[in-house]
């Protein structure tokens, strides 16, 4: 599990989530600072900026060591433009773990649009945690795409929820397709759009009851956008998870674009999972 570190606060809130995931689901972490070449602190000397992320990764290194003595951690200093060496080192992880909405003095790494670049590319699941984040949460949410055969979200929100001890919701947002030509007098088929898209979360439900026994699965279909309904149901969550690059056949639910708006309204930990990840631990689909 590699946790991204540049000394902010969102930082640490990525550390914390991390070290307290790695208390249920033991993962060695390492502890990544990437230097984007030709960047200094504000108002520091062009060539003391290496020393600040080395000095972020050392408080990151001893805090992990002290908040959870038994924890393995590695040290790893990265040179070169963050997002790229973000994802290049998740090809060789399980999961990805990074902060946002930081505040603190090394604005060039984990800041800004970054945790939804590196998202959109890595190799492996991505969680992003919102500074600030504390432990809690009654409940895992996990998206339903449209398209059955994309599992992977499934299988890593349900690992989650096993692990967490908590009842897994599956929101399955749905929308009358602009292209059933209403304006032109064609009747919408409300009953088979309902019973299409009930049938697509029924079947999700049922294959995560199968799998995982002994969590509480429910399925919630939600008319309406996709985004919206996942951060609503999300509001009092541990973690939600959302799929990225999905196409389906009814409609498109967890897109681009919907992971997009869901981390920019984030209500919890979002972890965000390609479309084929790697089988691994708690982060693929099984544990």
């Amino acid at each position: 599990m590699i946790v991204a570190v540049d000394g902010g606060p969102a930082s640490r809130a990525a550390l914390d989530w991390a070290l307290a995931r790695a208390r249920s689901a033991p993962l060695p972490l390492e502890l990544t600072t990437v230097v984007e070449l030709g960047w200094s602190p504000p108002g520091g000397p062009v060539d003391d900026f290496q020393p600040a992320y080395e000095r972020a990764l050392a408080d990151a290194a001893a805090y992990a060591e002290r908040s959870f003595p038994g924890v393995k951690t590695t040290s790893v200093v990265r040179r070169g433009a963050p997002v790229d060496e973000l994802v290049r080192a998740s090809a060789d992880a399980e999961l990805l773990v990074i902060g946002t909405n930081k505040t603190g003095p090394l604005v060039g790494a984990v800041y800004g649009t970054l945790p939804l670049r590196v998202a959109a590319h890595a190799g492996c699941p991505v969680a992003v945690i919102p500074a600030g984040w504390t432990a809690g949460g009654d409940m895992v949410v996990v998206g339903v795409e449209d398209d059955l055969t994309v599992d992977a979200p499934l299988a890593v929100a349900a690992a989650e929820a096993a692990a967490l001890g908590l009842p897994l919701t599956l929101v399955h947002a749905w929308s009358i397709p602009a292209t059933l030509g209403v304006d032109f007098g064609a009747t919408v088929p409300f009953d088979a759009l309902i019973e299409a898209h009930s049938e697509i979360l029924e079947h999700a439900t049922a294959k995560v009851r199968s799998s995982h026994p002994a969590i509480t699965a429910t399925g919630q279909l939600i008319q309406g956008a996709a985004a919206p309904a996942l951060v609503a149901e999300a509001a009092s969550a541990a973690v939600l998870v959302v799929g990225t690059h999905g196409r389906g056949a009814v409609a498109g639910l967890i897109l681009g674009s919907v992971s997009h708006d869901v981390l920019l309204n984030m209500p919890c930990p979002i972890i965000i999972v390609p479309r084929l990840p790697r089988p691994a631990g708690r982060s693929g689909a099984s544990r």
